[in-house]
Order: C-alpha cells, then sequence, then structure tokens
C-alpha cells in the first residue's frame, strides 16, 4: 500500500483516464495495450498495489513503480444510521494533517446503492445552511480521491455501486476538470463502468460552467459520460435571499443560470433536477410556487424538495430562526413541506419529496463536515 509520506510525488493511477495513460505508456516505447491492462487492474479489480498487477513485464512494472502510485484513503471512522440504511465513511485521503478528510455516504436501498461523492475538502461557496460550507475551503480533491471514495465503499460493503451522485463535501464545479476526469474514469466499460444515465452532479450554479458542462458531456471523445444528469441547488426563487444563503450568487445571476439551464437541455436532451430545501415561512410563499412553475415551463425538470437538516453550526440571517429546531418546528417545517408540494402539484410541477437518510449520523444534505464523533 502507498506510504504518502514518500510517494508523494508520483502520479496516482487513480487519477489518470485510460486515454491518458495508454498516451504515456506508449511515449514510454511500450505497447499500449499494456495501459488498458493496467487501466482494468486498477479500476475494475480494484488492485491496491502496483505489484499486484498480473501479467506484466518485468520493464514495465519498473516503469510503473518509478513514477506512479495507488494511493488508497484511510477509512478514520464508520457511522451507520439507526435505519441501517446509510452509512457514512470518515476518510483521510493522505497524509496526517485534518485538511485532507472528507467524508462519504452509502445509502442502501436494496437493489440500489448510491454512493455521495464528495470533489473538495471544504467548500469555498459557503452556503449558509450547509456544514461543509462552514468548515471553509482546503483544497480540491484529485479525480483519484473521488474515484477512491466509490472504490473505499466497494471494499466495505463488497457493494458496487448502481449510482452515483456529486453531493458529498464541496462544489462540484469548481474542481471542473477533475470532476470530468473521475466521471470518465467510473463511467470506463473496462472500469466500474458505472451508467452515466446513474450519474448526478450538483452544483449551486456558475455562469459559464453549467454551458460548458453540456458542450464537454456531448462531445464525441466524451461519449460515454454523455447521459450524466444535472442538478441545480436553486433553493430561493427570490435574488435577494439566494443571496443570503449562498453567496457565491452575488456574481451568478438566476437570469443568467437559467438560461445555461435551457442551454444544457437543448444540447443534451437531459432533463434538469431542481434541489429546493425548504426553509418555513421563508421561501414557501405562493410567489415561489408561481416562480418554480415558470422554471418547469422554460426547461423541462423534476423538482426536489428537500427537508432542512440541522447542522452543528451557528446559522446567520435569514435563517436563524433554525439555530433552535424543536420538535414543533420540526411539524410545521412537515405541514409546510406538504402545503408546498400540493401547491406546486396543483400548478403542474413534477414534484418528489426527498427522504432524508442519515440525517441520526449527520450524513443527510447539508450535514457533511469530516468531524470524527467521540465514541
Amino acid at each position: 500500500m502507498a506510504n504518502f509520506a514518500d510517494t508523494n510525488m508520483k502520479r496516482d493511477l487513480r487519477s489518470i483516464t485510460k486515454e491518458q495513460l495508454e498516451a504515456e505508456v506508449s511515449d514510454a516505447g511500450f505497447e499500449r495495450f499494456r495501459a488498458r491492462q493496467i487501466f482494468r487492474s486498477v479500476h475494475k479489480n480494484k488492485v491496491k498495489e502496483i505489484g499486484k498487477i498480473h501479467g506484466l513485464p518485468k520493464d514495465i512494472k519498473e516503469f510503473l513503480n518509478t513514477g506512479y502510485q495507488i494511493k488508497i484513503p484511510h477509512v478514520l471512522q464508520t457511522s451507520v444510521s439507526g435505519k441501517y440504511e446509510t452509512f457514512k465513511y470518515l476518510l483521510n485521503m493522505g497524509g496526517t494533517k485534518n485538511g485532507n478528510r472528507i467524508e462519504t455516504v452509502l445509502i442502501n436501498e436494496g437493489r440500489r446503492n448510491t454512493v455521495c461523492v464528495s470533489t473538495q475538502v471544504g467548500c469555498n461557496v459557503g452556503c449558509e445552511f450547509c456544514a461543509t460550507g462552514k468548515m471553509g475551503f482546503s483544497k480540491n480533491l484529485s479525480a483519484g480521491d473521488i474515484v477512491s471514495q466509490v472504490y473505499t465503499v466497494c471494499d466495505q460493503t463488497g457493494l458496487d455501486p448502481t449510482n452515483l451522485v456529486f453531493m458529498g463535501m464541496g462544489e462540484p464545479f469548481l474542481n471542473y476538470s477533475n470532476t470530468i476526469s473521475s466521471l470518465k474514469i467510473l463511467t470506463d466499460p473496462e472500469g466500474l463502468a458505472v451508467s452515466s444515465r446513474r450519474i448526478t452532479i450538483s452544483t449551486v450554479g456558475f455562469k459559464g460552467r453549467i454551458k460548458k458542462f453540456a458542450d464537454d458531456i456531448s462531445s464525441e471523445k466524451n461519449y460515454q459520460i454523455r447521459n450524466v444528469k444535472l442538478a441545480l441547488s436553486l433553493h430561493s426563487t427570490d435574488r435577494g435571499l439566494r443571496e443570503a444563503l449562498i453567496p457565491t450568487s452575488k456574481v451568478n445571476e438566476l437570469s443568467a443560470i437559467y438560461d445555461e439551464l435551457i442551454y444544457f437541455y437543448r444540447k443534451t436532451g437531459n432533463k434538469v433536477t431542481i434541489e429546493y430545501i425548504v426553509f418555513p415561512g421563508l421561501n414557501d410563499t405562493d410567489k415561489d410556487v408561481a416562480r418554480i412553475e415558470k422554471i418547469s415551463r422554460m426547461v423541462p425538470s423534476n423538482v426536489n424538495v428537500i427537508p432542512f437538516h440541522p447542522i452543528n453550526f451557528k446559522l446567520s440571517e435569514p435563517i436563524s430562526y433554525l439555530n433552535s429546531f424543536s420538535d414543533k418546528q420540526n411539524s410545521l417545517s412537515k405541514r409546510n413541506i406538504n402545503n408546498f408540494i400540493a401547491a406546486l402539484r396543483d400548478r403542474r410541477v413534477v414534484v418528489n419529496l426527498r427522504k432524508s437518510s442519515g440525517e441520526d449520523i449527520n450524513a443527510a444534505c447539508g450535514q457533511l463536515a469530516a468531524i470524527e464523533k467521540i465514541k
């Protein structure tokens, strides 16, 4: 297993796409098919040491050992929901610093196993309602770090994922190139071969990035990721409120984001998911219902309504009233959510209530913070 202190200058084989590996192996004077052999061993068979890649000549193994490694995350803690449907893994992605800690979640629903992966250590978006945003930003994860979260879940549970959601810690579109590389690796037919139809990328929206994403996944060279789904973390249709909840929206106006959603649908043919955390009495008004209806008419979409999940950080305005989230407030929240969903359905908006999984272990939407639980 790789020793991070000794091999931090070596490249992680889990970070390299098959096409990149073919080019590097060929440039080194070896047959291109050797790259596919290496790729299958690393990503399909999930070998953890270069020495355990079978069938390679000695000179190729020497080449790999000189410049490459296979980085393996350290599982620091496993938390299991009381309902035994959700598992949360606290991982150290290398070294001994707390700044390399992230969390990954598995939601086990029988035939459907969804892995929620992180793309950054912390997050520089700073959403007011999100524990990860309250942490601040430490660094981007490599493509291998993203891929390794999935492989770690496979190792820990013996289950291969049926679905992947890039909805863990961090903003995928602020770690764009590594996110795209990880998608290509995870969907590669000679690797884990996850169907792109079963992968969703979530973003708060950045000018130019949704359009670029549509162009990139539609290009011929990226055919294997062409059906990756897009989810927009909207959470408010009011500009002022959204800017208070999501600071980066001050320079990423909703009108521009809506235009890019339309472009995404026309370019890819893929419906968009609108994610919407309900803050009772704040963003569930009749005006919000009308504006969401308008969005759904502009671009074919599904709306996922999400309950607010309490976090272990102090909330500021405009949601400071949720700092003491009592049973009474929880009951009120459920009533507001039901009324909100009913109002949307009356306007023929396609809407679903997102099931809360893992709230008891701080694994639900907005709760990830890479904090080790004291036993």
